[in-house]
């Protein structure tokens, strides 16, 4: 379970911003509230603001830290690491950019885990475990300085310190040493978030887990997204998935494209997917026709990408980010998915996404510590991450906070000069 999640000094986020899924002390939505051990969480977060407001770039700073930690033994000794420094001023160029996670992990215990980087080294790196209501030192790197560990780790990780370069994150060289007291910590972080960025990986996803279940005879994600698209009243009643691997690759091959990406087939992969419509006439006679994905809606087949990994973080309690979520889809249906993670189906994991649908911004479905904006000071170019409820004036549980929005009480609204365009 992700508590919270802090960058500084990377893309457009300058100073230190803080994404806490940790929730205030009230009483609204407790079924919006997750728990783990004796920690709890909010299983949903909304983040909203203008275009080039910072939102994808907080998506960024969590896939490429993640990256950085599950491709760090991998990671050359001559090779630079994708740290791209806040670049609007002189003096963010010479700083180092901070990732930190605060997280539960499968063993039940809170850890805090975070580095600091430059493109060529890293110059700090810590965790700390919670095992009573204080936090332990693992190990703690800082850069020209020894190594420190505590008194019950030092033995077991101090050798292994000769064998992490400059550039390699210490967490990752431990656990492939096979340390005991990095394992639950790199295994909660290298397999327990999701992000998604674009179609493209998306489609990735999706692919190798219908193609893993039609290996196994398995229907498991067929069935899940079938259940998808009833909810969202799309009226297919069954789904024919199949692939087969081809020796070249056809431009002329059938294709999807979404956002002007193109999608279906994979490169070495010809993947035939059939959706099946039960059809009745005005006599009441009923037959049935089946199309291919391709002549399916871009909302549909959104659907169908969405289906496999839904179904793996909801089963597994696992946090998901999802850029864009309302991309080709109606409201209702957006409204269904972020549902499913208050629902009796949620295995304790946990959707933070960006939108534009203002619909779903209301306080009937939402806690105020759930709404997110990203703000980008146009002087400074400079974003900001606040949610609803840091605002010094509280906003009361009855305002209509999508009209407010819209009106630009909470900031995070692009302000178009139209006169500009005529």
């Amino acid at each position: 379970m992700l508590l919270q999640f802090s960058v500084e000094n990377y893309l457009s986020f300058k100073d230190t911003a803080v994404l806490s899924l940790i929730p205030a002390a009230d009483k609204e939505h407790l079924d919006n509230i997750t728990d783990q051990a004796d920690y709890k969480g909010l299983n949903t977060v909304a983040i909203y603001g203008a275009n080039a407001s910072g939102k994808s770039n907080l998506f960024k700073a969590i896939t490429v830290s993640l990256n950085m930690i599950r491709n760090s033994a991998n990671t050359q000794v001559d090779q630079l690491l994708p740290i791209v420094p806040f670049k609007l001023d002189d003096e963010s160029k010479g700083k180092p950019t901070s990732f930190e996670y605060q997280f539960v992990a499968s063993d039940g215990k809170k850890y805090i885990y975070g580095f600091s980087a430059f493109p060529d080294r890293i110059v700090e790196e810590y965790l700390y475990c919670y095992n009573t209501n204080r936090p332990t030192k693992i190990f703690d790197r800082i850069e020209k300085e020894p190594y420190t560990f505590s008194r019950t780790t030092k033995k077991e990780l101090e050798p292994i310190v000769r064998f992490t370069t400059k550039n390699r994150l210490f967490i990752s060289s431990a656990t492939l040493m096979n340390a005991e007291s990095t394992r639950s910590a790199y295994e909660w972080l290298s397999m327990g978030i999701d992000t998604f960025m674009n179609v493209s990986q998306i489609q990735d996803r999706a692919a190798s887990y219908y193609m893993r279940d039609y290996d196994n005879n398995s229907r498991a994600n067929i069935e899940f997204t079938k259940d998808l698209f009833k909810a969202a009243d799309v009226s297919i009643s069954d789904i024919e998935y199949s692939y087969r691997k081809i020796e070249d690759f056809s431009p002329d091959a059938p294709h999807i494209t979404i956002n002007n990406e193109t999608l279906l087939p994979a490169l070495e992969l010809r993947q035939e997917i059939k959706t099946e419509h039960l059809v009745t006439d005005e006599d009441g006679n009923s037959k049935k026709y089946t199309l291919s994905l391709q002549e399916e809606s871009l909302g549909t087949t959104m659907l169908f990408l969405y289906g496999p990994f839904l179904k793996e973080t909801l089963d597994n309690g696992k946090v998901l980010f999802i850029d864009e979520i309302d991309r080709s889809l109606h409201p209702f249906v957006v409204s269904y998915l972020i549902s499913l993670f208050s629902s009796n189906r949620n295995n304790g994991a946990q959707l933070i996404f960006t939108t534009h649908d203002t619909s779903q911004l209301s306080l009937e479905r939402f806690r105020r510590d759930q709404i997110y904006f990203t703000e980008k000071n146009p002087d400074s170019g400079v974003s900001d991450l606040y949610s609803l409820g840091d605002f010094e004036k509280p906003v009361r549980k009855d305002e209509n906070i999508q009209k407010k929005y819209l009106q630009g009480r909470y900031g995070a609204i692009p302000y178009v000069h139209a006169e500009d365009l005529l």
